[in-house]
């Protein structure tokens, strides 16, 4: 029975490494996005950058998510299962979900108390300068959570669970990681504020057995940042 469970999931090693694969290729892929819409003259023009998050987003995600979807058919299971995609608990989740808003209010608390420190112009000017708000919501707000769930809450949260380190360390590993690709925010917004969202995310799926639960609190959270972001900019 054991060795029939294994061969539907990939081992610690080879989960790290398809792991670490579908961030490179998602990273290559918003690299190419920018070169083509910059005309392959000046990627590292900042301007370029922030008008184009929400393309640059949209499009490495779907191919982060694709890369995910093909590496759970060679093992020949289902995305629901190897994912977690079923219905939490409803009253987990109504729970955890007011956990999260508290956190948020606690954070924006926080931000407005030390503006200097808080403060994050990739989210600001990224706003500001989107070609097209309506990609830049479709790429930050839905398709990028949806890609770093599914690849940290749901397949490395799956072979880092099924390894030694069980649950528990699951939720330490995924959230450093998280913090880790998200470099271009500072050292405060990373220890005070993504790195405690990513401990409850980890934790949510953690006890709800379900990835849809972090997937709607992440996609919640990004959502208020924007709207929050929108109020500041108009």
């Amino acid at each position: 029975m054991e060795s029939t469970e294994s061969q539907k999931y990939w081992s610690l090693n080879l989960t790290l490494a398809i792991t670490f694969l579908v961030f490179l290729v998602f990273s290559l892929i918003q690299t190419m996005v920018l070169f083509f819409v910059s005309g392959g003259l000046n990627i590292d023009n900042q301007l370029i950058i922030y008008s184009n998050v929400g393309l640059i987003s949209s499009l490495s995600s779907l191919m982060g998510c694709s890369i995910i979807y093909f590496f759970i058919k060679i093992k020949n299971n289902t995305i629901q299962q190897y994912l977690n995609l079923h219905q939490p608990s409803l009253k987990l989740s109504i729970l955890i979900i007011i956990a999260s808003f508290i956190l948020m209010v606690f954070i924006e608390y926080i931000s407005n108390l030390y503006p200097n420190q808080f403060y994050s112009s990739f989210v600001v000017e990224s706003y500001k300068n989107s070609n097209s708000l309506i990609i830049f919501y479709l790429g930050v707000v839905c398709l990028g959570p949806l890609f770093e769930e599914l690849l940290f809450r749901g397949f490395l949260f799956k072979g880092l669970e099924r390894s030694f380190i069980g649950g528990v360390g699951a939720i330490w590993v995924t959230s450093i990681l998280f913090v880790l690709v998200h470099i271009q925010y500072s050292l405060y917004i990373l220890i005070c504020i993504v790195f405690p969202l990513a401990l409850l995310l980890g934790y949510a799926r953690y006890k709800s057995g379900s990835l849809l639960l972090p997937l709607l609190i992440h996609v919640i959270n990004n959502l208020i940042t924007c709207l929050v972001t929108h109020f500041e900019v108009y």
